[in-house]
């Protein structure tokens, strides 16, 4: 205890360190970057593959298949699941929480090269870390001439060189993405029927436009100089048209008679609208630790520079589509509110109670030195400041006044005795330091389990343990050597050192009485803890994985007609929505819609919509779902409220039931049914089929006639190029000019129907001129528009979004028996599995129940420690089932007003509120021994603990409580996600302070009486032995 008079003896050496920390916490406030949230790692890797013009099942059988062959023997891999669709497919590997995930990420690439060769034209595939990356931000370049088209090739190299460098340079970003660019190529259009002519088969042309090519000779050493050789095989854009492709009667035949050479884009696979107009749709990309605002910020200037210097000339212009800083600074602004509000509260209320500013204060002090600490630590450990870590401070408000409240008041305590100042501050300081050394001991160890969670919960709350635990320790060293000096200092005038009001004697005494008698106190210890387990168990509310904590953004997933051309989207989905959006955009009609996106493509199909008014929301989505998205032709639409924490499309609370295998018809009848019976069971759940259960998109199939391939001397792949040259055009090779790459691309004139297609001619080596029609049997079809796997299985999935008022736990309990019956019905071969949501769900519960158990054991181990004595740690945690029952209460009351299910946040409420009630019984027992050990009676030193520590139990409680209020009450973006943890804390907190006094009492009397029979017995037995 010498540092307590050797701080006390230097008070402003004392002074200056907590006010170096405290400078150093501002400087962290400064730079610590801003967030919504914490980054949230899944272990996770993702896997995309780019093959132009690809069908799916040509996509699956010729890349996604084989990568799962040799992806699958990866140690450690959970699931795969792959998407496939036309041209490009999604490949995502799920492993455990805690793996190494580079160490895998090397695997991943080893396994990649050892599949098969992939197709000449296919893309080198795309390896990631984690899921699919998410924009920062999307920003939409429109033209400004009224009724200008949506082509935008001529104007697309003056956004590359222009646009994506400015976007580039911004501190913070890492890419650029320019979705509607379409890549240059060199176009080769050829006439079959001229080939056909002049006797030229395609692979003839084929191999004179693929063998022409530089090609490096290599050095030659002549004389006393060194030659480089290079061979000039290419051809420049003028020179394609001369290339001699064949001799026809020994004249030469030149490309330019067959074919015409001519620059080109690859073709136009998607549109997007931004507020009725055409857009060319950027993506931008950050840095994991990135301060969101600041580059939101930064990118709001440079797009104003942009369009004045480079677009405006272009008539064009750059719009910020999405502006991820909007809700960040309303989040961030709503917790920092709460923060100052809980402030402002404790602060008032520790006045009433103290009667006094200097002593108010005093107390006071703590509250800067314990956040500023917190923030330090934080920025130390590379954290962000995001709602998370602003909701620990804020739920630390209260907690850090604990302490210096129990020494301020036995300092004065110590005065109101006659001691004098000096002796008093030290005195009173060293009094109490054991039991809140105790006290934050036991608080700083229940988040032991959280910093150690290595799940979504572990990223998401590491934070708010990390704050609050640090502020905790501040406030404790600040009650112990701040606190005295500045004491020392304040209580010279004795102004506030008066005798508290009577009402805490009053309440002392009346707790006494209460438990005065054996009998009252065994009723209580009766009452009490059965009474607490009672309300544990039948009101505790079902569980839930992540709360939605719901921003107004609406996003709408579409289900398109199969087989639509992106022209008939446009004209028959695209404009009718545009003309049904606009009256609300332009004010003509209510609620008001403020802007909004609409961008149809291979990659996806959605249409976002801000309200003019967040508070319209919900009237916003019932318009969508009602009027603007009624009637569309053969089109399905989903339309959901963003969320902040969204895992998965539709929230992370999405369930999906997969039906692992290849569906027959009868299956298919069955997930029909089962699909109808969840809507009818489940109301208002939302309901998307991945992919579309029946397989509508038409094809046109053409089956070779392997006779007639033989006999005229070719071979199926000789023919299938021809398919493909004259249908989306096949790729010869590359071209590079020294700054640009691009493709070449030999395709034929477009055909209008089947029959052009089958008539098509082709010179053959034995049968002269042969029409496909000839050598292929052509048939119409129904094939699947987008294919869905599933470790290694195709799989149809039924994905399932719970209504709003409905919990994950009832959502599992309502598709348990739906899922039995389906299963019981399909085919065999067919298997039914649940993932997404449900696992999500087990493995928190798995979790939270270990972390529970784990809380328990350490806060009984460091008591025991602390006591030595296993019964007074028992006592102590006998306490917790009150404080238990109080935050259940608390979650009841606010599911009057507002649903709120047991989700992760809210368990881990549950986890901290343990560490905080078990202060209250630490006091207490804590200043019962001390009575006993200065020779007190039992019942002395019980009242001695109650009258002592009854008026500092209430007032932290109470300050506590107050502090956190905010959190509870006042609703805003973001709110939902520490609501829950706030109401589960403060209900706990003051249940348990109202019968905590009482069945400590009661529960020391009858301890007291144990030890006094014990002490009995022995004695007996020693004088019967002698």
């Amino acid at each position: 205890m010498n540092l307590f008079k050797l701080s006390h003896a230097n008070p402003v050496a004392t002074v200056v360190i907590f006010l170096i920390v405290a400078i150093m916490g501002l400087a962290a406030l400064i730079s610590l970057p801003v967030q919504l949230t914490p980054n949230l790692e899944q272990p996770k890797i993702t896997i995309l593959n780019f093959w132009r013009a690809a069908a799916p099942a040509e996509m699956e059988a010729e890349l996604v298949e084989p990568q799962e062959e040799v992806l699958e023997t990866i140690v450690g891999v959970e699931s795969i699941s792959s998407s496939v669709r036309a041209g490009m497919s999604i490949t995502t590997l799920n492993f455990q929480v805690g793996t190494d995930m580079q160490a895998k990420l090397m695997d991943v690439i080893n396994a990649m090269n050892q599949a098969p060769p992939r197709p000449r034209d296919a893309e080198e595939p795309r390896i990631s870390l984690g899921g699919l990356e998410q924009p920062l931000s999307t920003l939409l370049i429109r033209k400004t001439v009224e009724g200008a088209d949506g082509d935008f090739t001529d104007d697309q190299e003056l956004i590359r060189q222009t646009v994506a460098p400015a976007l580039r340079t911004i501190e913070g970003v890492t890419k650029v993405r320019l979705n509607s660019f379409r890549d240059p190529q060199l176009e080769i259009v050829f006439d079959p029927y001229r080939m056909a002519a002049l006797d030229l088969q395609l692979d003839t042309l084929l191999q004179r436009i693929r063998s022409a090519g530089n090609v490096s000779g290599g050095f030659a050493s002549v004389g006393r100089r060194e030659y480089t050789v290079r061979f000039a095989g290419q051809y420049v854009a003028d020179e394609w048209a001369q290339m001699i492709v064949a001799y026809n009667d020994g004249r030469p035949v030149r490309l330019g008679e067959i074919a015409e050479v001519r620059p080109g884009h690859e073709p136009l696979r998607g549109f997007a609208y931004r507020d009725g107009d055409p857009a060319f749709y950027i993506q931008l990309f950050a840095a994991s630790n990135a301060n969101t605002v600041e580059i939101m910020t930064a990118l709001k200037e440079r797009v104003a520079t942009v369009n004045a210097e480079h677009l405006s000339d272009a008539d064009l212009e750059l719009i910020l589509s999405f502006d991820a800083s909007e809700h960040i600074k309303r989040a961030i602004a709503l917790v920092q509110g709460n923060l100052g509000l809980g402030i402002a509260l404790a602060m008032g209320l520790l006045y009433l109670m103290l009667r006094g500013w200097r002593a108010t204060a005093l107390i006071a002090i703590t509250i800067p030195f314990s956040l500023l600490a917190a923030l330090l630590v934080l920025d130390l450990l590379g954290r962000s400041l995001n709602i998370i870590s602003l909701a620990g401070l804020a739920f630390a408000v209260g907690l850090v006044l604990d302490a210096a409240i129990v020494v301020q008041e036995n300092i004065v305590r110590l005065l109101q005795h006659g001691k004098p100042l000096k002796k008093a501050v030290v005195q009173g300081t060293v009094e109490v330091a054991p039991a809140l050394f105790a006290s934050t001991l036991t608080t700083v160890a229940i988040f032991t389990p959280i910093v150690f969670m290595q799940g979504v919960e572990g990223q998401l709350f590491f934070d708010l343990a990390v704050s609050m635990a640090v502020a905790v320790c501040a406030s404790m060293l600040g009650a112990f050597f701040l606190v005295p000096v500045v004491a020392g200092i304040f209580l010279r005038g004795g102004a506030d050192a008066g005798q508290p009001p009577r009402f805490w004697h009053r309440l002392a005494k009346h707790y006494l009485c209460l438990a005065n008698t054996d009998s009252r106190a065994l009723l209580w210890l009766l009452l009490l803890g059965p009474g607490a387990a009672a309300v544990i168990w039948a009101l505790t509310p079902e569980t839930d994985f992540l709360p939605e904590a719901k921003w107004e953004g609406i996003m709408t997933v579409f289900t398109v007609p199969p087989g639509a051309s992106y022209e008939t989207l446009e004209d028959e989905i695209g404009r009718t929505l545009i003309r049904r959006l606009e009256p609300h955009r332009t004010g003509e009609k209510s609620p008001g819609i403020r802007a909004y996106n609409l961008a149809m493509s291979e990659g996806g199909k959605v249409l976002f919509v801000y309200p003019e008014n967040p508070r319209e929301v919900h009237d916003v989505l019932d318009l969508l779902r009602t009027e603007i998205l009624a009637d569309l032709p053969d089109t399905r639409a989903f339309s959901f409220q963003s969320s902040l924490l969204s895992i998965n499309v539709g929230g992370s609370r999405s369930v999906y039931m997969n039906f692992a295998g290849e569906l027959d018809d009868a299956s298919r009848q069955v997930a029909a049914q089962t699909m109808q019976r969840i809507q009818a069971e489940i109301p208002g759940a939302g309901l998307r089929p991945l992919p579309g259960l029946n397989d509508a998109q038409p094809q046109l199939v053409l089956a070779p006639d392997d006779h007639a391939v033989a006999r005229a001397g070719l071979n199926r792949n000789q023919v299938a190029d021809m398919v493909r040259a004259t249908t989306s055009g096949l790729y010869v090779g590359e071209q590079f000019d020294g700054s640009r790459r691009q493709n070449i691309i030999l395709k034929a004139p477009p055909w209008a129907n089947p029959e052009q297609l089958q008539a098509v001619p082709m010179a053959t080596p034995l049968s002269g001129v042969q029409t496909l029609g000839q050598l292929t049997r052509a048939e119409r079809r129904a094939g699947p528009t987008q294919l869905r796997r599933y470790n290694g299985e195709r799989t149809f999935t039924l994905a399932i979004t719970p209504p709003a008022d409905m919990s994950l736990e009832a959502t599992l309990e309502k598709l348990a028996p739906i899922m039995a019956d389906a299963q019981a019905q399909v085919s065999p071969g067919i298997h039914l599995m649940l993932s997404g949501g449900s696992d999500d769900l087990a493995d928190t519960i798995a979790t939270m129940t270990w972390n529970f158990a784990f809380a328990v054991l350490v806060l009984f181990l460091l008591m025991t420690a602390l006591f030595r004595s296993t019964l007074d740690s028992l006592v102590v945690l006998a306490s917790m089932p009150m404080a238990l029952a109080g935050g259940v209460l608390g979650l009841c009351a606010l599911n009057l007003f507002a649903f709120q299910s047991l989700d992760l946040l809210t368990m881990i409420g549950f986890v901290i509120l343990m560490g905080l009630v078990v202060n209250n019984a630490i006091l207490l027992i804590d200043r019962a021994r001390r009575g006993r050990a200065e020779g007190l009676s039992d019942e002395e030193s019980i009242r001695m603990a109650v009258e002592t520590r009854v008026r500092p139990i209430w007032m932290s409680t109470l300050t506590s409580v107050v502090g956190m209020l905010p959190l509870v009450l006042v609703p805003g973006v973001g709110s939902e996600i520490y609501r829950g943890l706030a109401v589960v804390i403060v209900g706990g907190m003051l249940t348990s302070t109202l019968f905590t006094v009482v069945f400590m009492a009661s529960a020391l009397r009858l301890l007291a009486r144990l030890r006094a029979r014990r002490a009995e017995a022995a004695i007996d037995s020693a004088i019967q032995a002698s």
